[in-house]
């Protein structure tokens, strides 16, 4: 096969191969962890798997376990602001109790000389914290109680209370920053697990880009050696027909067969490269069976693209704007901004205001003496009025007997040093992400910077590698003819023959690596998953977000 003759045939098994285009086609990734994934919708003909790069990455998304692993750091940091909005649900308290006691009598006054007395209660209280860090309260009590003294006018007796209660920080712990601050982190943190689950996405994209276009170049590159292999062959038996009609002398057959060897060597080693890429798109593609791992891939998108233009001051905007690693920062440095204020408010005296106002009841069997001025006498005589625990409700209905309390608690460290010093490390805290932000954007600038310079070197190292193979081409077919005129030798066609094969090569590295080099441009300015298509669909909405 002659050299123009192989040239064409790439050229047209080139042109031959379907072309996908990404640009515009949305692909949705759900960030549940309940999202199903469907089945991998693979072309498996002859046990060989015809694979085009815009399948790879949809199988990629729905397979890949890192991304399953993303999603279940998804959930969890939603679920975070689940668990923050607890501070705010309403907490229901109750308790009941019994007791009794005898002791003996010290005093004449206690009205028995073995004082009984035996209480029951059953209280309740509901209690919400609001926004501004106070606590809302109301509290129901109910206690019976009954004594064998002389002196105890109602027995049994009834207690009932209703109050109302609020206690509120007036400085250190006052506001929503005080009281929210987790929540707020929790949902700056939800946030940042969509840049997280964005920059996996990416990766795993860039990955799967790179090892597909890695199988290309080797499946080219081993085309190129079966090629060169073919010259070699062509040429060794040219040499076998000169040498029986006595036109060679042997040494050339023996350098001919050099060259024979010498190319099926680098046949096995091209063809370990092309199973090594192949594994490792089939882990990054998760394939399941192991039919699907022996059957060998065919990728059949076309290396050659379009060329791209870029403008530099834009992609370095669009990248500030757009690099999921800029917004996770500057959500972290927002988290520091929080806990530098936080822990300011920290430095003040702790100040809470008390507030109740409540009403209260008492009921049960009122005893009155019939001889009230006789107090001492041991066996008084009663009349006894009915009553219950009705009657310390009604009290509280008609509200006779109404109480408040205001109070003020003041407590404030007269060194305070353990507040100053967080204070002091929350503010070098948010410097140093500020530091940290500058720094990320030092490096993203020059990531795009070198990204972009990538693309133009690809581009120009096609056209010169291009031009080089054509060169060789020529050369190739000067000295085939110099050598059928008895004017060249066999090692030096196969010196020649490797040039070609060295420059179809750089070629098909070349063309491979340009597209490389376009993954890592729009990864570089963000617009990965743009470019692929890809639109993360966060499902959050049964979180409510507001207290």
């Amino acid at each position: 096969m002659t050299a123009k003759r192989f040239a064409v045939l790439f050229a047209l098994a080139i042109l031959a191969l379907p072309s996908h285009v990404l640009r515009g086609q949305d692909r949705p990734f759900r960030s549940s962890w309940k999202a199903s994934d469907p089945a991998a919708e693979l072309v498996v003909t002859d046990s060989t798997i015809q694979l085009s790069l815009e399948d790879a990455v949809a199988i990629a998304l729905s397979h890949n376990l890192g991304l399953r692993i993303e999603r279940f750091q998804r959930a969890r940091a939603i679920f975070q602001i689940q668990q923050e909005l607890g501070i705010y649900d309403l907490a229901l308290s109750a308790d009941a109790f019994a007791s009794s006691e005898t002791t003996p009598a010290v005093s004449s006054l206690e009205g028995a000389e073995q004082q009984m007395r035996e209480n029951q209660g059953l209280n309740l209280g509901l209690d919400q914290l609001v926004p501004i860090g106070g606590v809302a309260s109301i509290d129901w009590t109910n206690g019976r109680a009954e004594t064998n003294s002389l002196f105890a006018d109602i027995n049994p007796s009834f207690n009932v209370g209703f109050d109302l209660l609020y206690s509120q920080p007036l400085l250190r712990n006052f506001g929503r920053l005080a009281t929210n601050r987790n929540l707020r982190v929790a949902e700056i943190n939800s946030e940042i697990s969509v840049e997280n689950l964005e920059i996996a996405i990416r990766d795993t994209i860039q990955q799967v880009e790179n090892t597909y276009w890695s199988l290309v170049e080797a499946r080219q590159q081993l085309a190129v050696d079966d090629e060169s292999l073919a010259l070699a062959t062509q040429l060794h038996e040219m040499n076998r027909v000169q040498v029986d009609v006595g036109t060679k002398a042997p040494l050339e057959l023996i350098q001919s067969e050099v060259g024979i060897a010498t190319r099926q060597e680098q046949i096995i080693r091209s063809q370990a490269a092309v199973e090594d890429a192949a594994d490792e798109l089939r882990r990054l593609l998760n394939l399941n069976g192991d039919s699907l791992w022996m059957a060998a891939i065919t990728p059949v998108t076309d290396p050659e693209t379009t060329r791209l233009s870029i403008d530099l001051e834009d992609s370095l905007r669009t990248a500030i704007e757009e690099r999921p690693e800029v917004q996770s920062q500057r959500f972290v440095l927002e988290t520091l901004e929080l806990d530098q204020r936080l822990f300011k408010n920290q430095k003040l005296p702790a100040l809470d205001l008390q507030l109740r106002y409540g009403y209260n009841g008492v009921g049960g069997d009122r005893r009155i003496r019939e001889d009230p001025d006789d107090i001492f006498n041991p066996n008084p005589v009663f009349t006894i009025v009915p009553g219950g625990i009705d009657d310390a409700f009604q009290q509280i209905v008609d509200r006779e007997s109404d109480g408040w309390q205001v109070a003020l608690n003041l407590r404030y460290p007269i060194q305070n040093r353990a507040a100053r010093a967080r204070a002091t490390a929350a503010t070098l805290a948010f410097e140093q992400g500020r530091t940290e932000l500058e720094d990320l954007l030092l490096g993203v600038r020059t990531e795009v910077r070198t990204a972009a310079r990538g693309v133009q070197t690809a581009a120009q190292q096609i056209d010169s590698a291009r031009k080089s193979r054509e060169l060789a081409e020529r050369n190739l077919d000067a000295e085939q003819k110099r050598y059928e005129n008895g004017l060249s030798t066999s090692f030096q066609v196969l010196e020649i023959q490797e040039d070609l094969s060295l420059a179809r090569s750089r070629e098909v590295a070349a063309v491979t690596a340009y597209r490389r080099a376009l993954v890592a441009y729009h990864r570089s300015i963000g617009l990965l998953l743009e470019e692929n298509g890809v639109v993360i669909e966060d499902e959050q909405s049964f979180v409510e977000l507001e207290p």
